[in-house]
Parts: C-alpha cells; structure tokens; sequence
C-alpha cells in the first residue's frame, strides 16, 4: 500500500467530477461565493491582476470620474465657466469635460475658470479628489512594481521516461528572468480520483524526489520522480492515469536575492499532459568564450528515446 498523504487543504469528498485542481499559471480553480461586500479587498485585487486589467480599470475610472464631474459642472450652470461654449450640447460638454481633466490633474491652464459660487465649490472637490486619487494610484504602480514575483517557467508537458534500472517522472523547471534565485526546494504530490463508493475521492500521494533541494538556480532544473515500490506511479500506465483523473501537484519555492524575500511558484499536469518515453534535450550549451547561454525555447523540447535506451 502506498504511502497517502493528509488532505494538503484542497479537499477530498466531491460529488462529481471536477476540473483540475491548480492551473497552469498556479492559480487554484476554485471560485468563492456568498462572502458579500466585506469580504472584497480591493488592494488586493488591484495588486495581483493582470497590467492589462489594471490599467483598463484605472483609465475607466479616470473617464468615469470626469464625466461626473463634467456632469456636474453642467447641472451648475456652464455659464458659470468663463470662456467655455455656450449654447452647442457636444462642445459645452467637451469643454467642461476637459475643464474636469485638466482640475482633476491640477494643471489649471487657465483658458477656462469658474466664476460661480457653486462651479468653485465643484473644482475645489474635484481637485481633493485628483489629489487623494493620484496618491493612491501612484501606492498602487509601486506596490505592483515592488511585489517579489517569480517567474519560474514549467516545462509543458512532463515525461515518464528509463531512468538508471527503471523508470522516472520527469518535469523540467526554469528561471526566466536575470535576477539571482537560490536555495530551491520542490515539492510534488500526486492526486487520483478514487470511485470506489458512490461519492468522488481525491487520494493524495507524495512523491519521493531524487534531489528536492538545490543551493542555486542559473540552470534549468529537472526534477525526478523515480518510479520504485514505494512509488503511486508503480505499474501504472497511461490509461490507467486517465482512468484515475491523476494530476501532478506542484510546488516550487526559492530565496529571491533581489527582493531578500522567498518566492512561490505552482503548477500541475494532468494525466494527458505526461509524455511516456521520451527525454528532455538539453537547454543550455557553451559559446566560444566559455559562456554557457541558457535556450529557454528549449525548456520545454523533447526527444523520442532510441531502441538502445
């Protein structure tokens, strides 16, 4: 019997099939409802999402928040604002919607004013509240720009492929960027759907790695699973981890020397993301200066294994 790991906080009991359990950028697949409006965190949300996401959000809301104050300036009295257009609708608005840009951003070039009690007491909000919103965006930008991320790429696919008397899990991993990452530890677990009784089970399996732990990390690194007794991959073949649901879970933290912070990153393989009898090319190589240059187009390659091996 195989060695079965504790539930690692991603559940047993489902009722019925389920997607994988990490994704592929290291994100859980799992959605959380009912938690209403105290349970939204809008720092967070706007320091993990995607640039692009982030800066949509903060453009609409900068078009949103000068269109009510255009609005409001219009509601006022456009009279009230020397020098802006009277009497035609799309240009006494775009004036005042630009009047709103440039109070929202306080840069006052002056050709339009307010004269009005009411259109002053506007300008005067508006600009608190250009102020108060640049200082928040701009802790944004540098919470977002100084957050410690890796971005340690996974190989696409992993293989099971001879390795020394037997056989071996194989998955390459690599660390994309220049910064100096140290002190690498792996670990890996191995999830089968277990359909014996009438409710789905997720069984959980360490998997025992050949080297867990690497002092640094310039070189890609591939990671071993010898397949032995001891292993759940032990006589199993490619069908049998289809019938099994399996998913290979990984974890793979390290020291960033930049940041002086330790940095996280997930991933798995499903069942039909593990390639059998097949070997990793080699992703780095030596120029003529002695320089080893790392291909990380390679990461990912593989080869078909030879009759002889």
């Amino acid at each position: 019997m195989f060695k079965q790991a504790q539930d690692p906080g991603l559940g047993e009991k489902y009722f019925k099939h389920t997607k994988r359990i990490i994704n592929k950028d290291g994100s859980f697949n799992i959605k959380r409802t009912g938690g209403g409006i105290p349970s939204i965190n809008a720092f967070h949300y706007l320091i993990n999402i995607s640039w692009t996401k982030f800066l949509l959000i903060v453009f609409a809301g900068f078009v949103c928040v000068n269109l009510l104050f255009a609005i409001l300036y219009q509601l006022a009295g456009i009279q009230n604002l020397s020098n802006a257009v009277v009497g035609d609708g799309l240009q006494s608005f775009l004036n005042t919607f630009f009047f709103s840009v440039q109070t929202f951003a306080t840069v006052g070039y002056g050709g339009i004013h307010p004269t009005g009690i009411f259109s002053n007491i506007i300008a005067s909000l508006e600009s608190m509240t250009g102020i108060l919103s640049f200082a928040l965006a701009t802790g944004l930008l540098y919470g977002r720009f100084s957050k410690p991320s890796a971005k340690i790429i996974f190989s696409d696919k992993a293989i099971i492929t001879s390795f020394k008397e037997g056989k071996a899990l194989m998955f390459r991993v690599a660390n994309s960027r220049d910064n100096i990452l140290m002190e690498m530890e792996a670990n890996t677990m191995m999830t089968y759907l277990d359909k014996s009784d009438s409710r789905y089970t997720r069984r959980y399996y360490p998997l025992k790695l050949e080297i867990k732990f690497i002092y640094f990390f310039p070189l890609p690194w591939t990671i071993v699973h010898p397949i032995d007794e001891d292993s759940p991959l032990y006589g199993k073949t490619a069908k049998d981890l289809e019938e099994l649901e399996a998913e290979l879970l990984i974890m793979v933290k390290g020291f960033d020397d930049s940041f002086s912070q330790h940095v996280i990153s997930r991933s798995s393989y499903k069942f039909n993301e593990i390639d059998w009898d097949v070997k990793f090319v080699r992703a780095y190589s030596t120029d003529e200066t002695g320089e080893t240059i790392v291909d990380l187009e390679k990461v990912s390659e593989t080869e078909r294994l030879s009759e002889n091996q």
